[in-house]
C-alpha cells in the first residue's frame, strides 16, 4: 500500500511540472513533455516537501511516475 502523503506530493508536483491533470503511474516524464530543467525543478520541490534526497537517475533512466513514487517511498520510510 502506498504512503498517501508521498502519493499526494509526487502527484501534485508531477501535475504542476507537466500540466497533466490525471497522470498514471506508467506515464513517462519526458514522453509527457518534460525536460531536464523541469525535472530538476520538480525533484527539488519533492525533496524539500518530503525532506529526502531523490536519486536523479531514477527520473532520467526509468522516468515513470511509478518509479518516482517508489524511490520517494523508499527514502521516506528509511
Amino acid at each position: 500500500m502506498r504512503d498517501q502523503t508521498v502519493v499526494d506530493v509526487v502527484f501534485e508536483e508531477w501535475r504542476s511540472a507537466l500540466g497533466a491533470e490525471h497522470p498514471a503511474e506508467d506515464d513517462d516524464f519526458f514522453a509527457a513533455g518534460g525536460d531536464s530543467q523541469l525535472a530538476l525543478q520538480m525533484v527539488s520541490r519533492i525533496e524539500r516537501r518530503l525532506d529526502i534526497r531523490f536519486p536523479l537517475e531514477v527520473l532520467f533512466i526509468e522516468g515513470t511516475l511509478g518509479s518516482v513514487l517508489n524511490a520517494c517511498e523508499e527514502r521516506v520510510s528509511a
